[in-house]
């Protein structure tokens, strides 16, 4: 009787490690995957393949990101000039260590800091009122099937401007805008959907070695674009405050000139350095389980719990969970 309970107890704890196990990495996994540094990572993958001196040949869009005049004045990186489009003729402001186009070309760290600052103000300045009412009222609903997100409304008017997301929004979806390549807004708020933002830009090597998992799959895109929103409307409503509350927080007082930066200065590590950790620690944590499975059973089996067939069967099974799972890390 004594060897029946604890052979009872062995395949308990077995089974409420494999539960932890699995809530661990699905947790982990989720946590690298959608953030706002993946969020610029997938956004600059589908702009500009990450290259930093990226042109759109038709529309004259530059970057990763692909920024045009506008875009830059609205932040103050660019004076503008009298010629419409995006010729550069005109000089740019010495903001974020950019002096001409050349300087953005070849600065993808410049790049980065400007299209946070440009997310932060399309955000609390174009789609709500200082992060409250207009868009912001529309997160958690669905419109034509799509969940809308913060992080998806940023893209879309990253796509057709805020001033189409926001008719969009009014209508319930009636219709659908789409840029100047046909690609329809509804695209970008789906496949940009669910990740986190920041006010803080991180450094361009955590964008280049993130491994966004966020948005929702879009089928029908031909995947050969490059494009930026159209100049911006002002908003409608009055310019925020400054004790205004928004859904981006604050500027961090401590002066860093990128997240990676601020975490670093605070940590003495870089968050790419952060996120390997914790991958090493789940695969740690997963040999240990298999480790574990693999002694449990046998023990069992020892006892005369189980078939050697079975004790097979378990292993087996954890060692293709295992794999699965760190197919899903890599």
């Amino acid at each position: 009787m004594q060897a029946l309970i604890e052979g009872t107890r062995i395949v308990r704890r077995t089974r409420v490690s494999r539960a932890i196990l699995a809530l661990v990495l699905v947790a982990t996994a989720a946590w690298a995957g959608t953030t706002y540094t993946d969020f610029l990572s997938a956004l600059g993958q589908r702009e500009s393949s990450l290259r930093p001196d990226a042109e759109n040949r038709f529309t004259r869009y530059v970057g990763l990101y692909q920024m045009g005049e506008a875009a830059m004045q609205d932040i103050g990186l660019y004076s503008g000039d009298s010629v419409s489009g995006n010729d550069f003729s005109g000089s740019f402001t010495g903001s974020y260590g950019v002096n001409s186009l050349a300087d953005f070309k070849a600065d993808p760290d410049a790049q980065t800091r400007a299209i946070t600052d440009y997310h932060n103000l399309v955000w609390n300045s174009y789609l709500t009122s200082g992060g409250a009412g207009g868009a912001a009222d529309y997160i958690g609903t669905e419109i034509n099937g799509i969940t809308i997100t913060q992080s998806g409304l940023i893209a879309a008017a990253h796509l057709v401007g805020a001033g189409a997301v926001n008719s969009w929004l009014a209508s319930n979806g009636e219709v659908t805008p789409s840029d100047a390549m046909g690609t329809k807004m509804t695209e970008y708020l789906a496949r940009f959907a669910g990740y986190s933002l920041s006010p803080v830009a991180p450094s361009f090597a955590a964008v280049a070695a993130a491994t966004p998992t966020g948005g929702a799959p879009v089928v029908g895109s031909s995947g050969t674009y490059t494009h930026t929103a159209a100049p911006l409307s002002p908003p409608t409503v009055a310019a925020p405050t400054a004790s205004a509350a928004a859904v981006l927080p604050s500027l961090p007082a401590y002066g860093a000139t990128s997240i990676g930066a601020g975490f670093k200065a605070a940590t003495g590590y870089e968050p790419f350095e952060v996120r390997a950790l914790m991958v090493n620690l789940a695969g740690a944590l997963l040999v240990t389980w298999l480790a574990y499975v693999a002694l449990s059973t046998w023990s069992a089996y020892a006892a005369g719990f189980t078939e050697v067939l079975d004790v097979g069967t378990e292993i087996v099974r954890a060692i293709l969970i295992a794999g699965v799972i760190l197919l899903m890390m890599t």
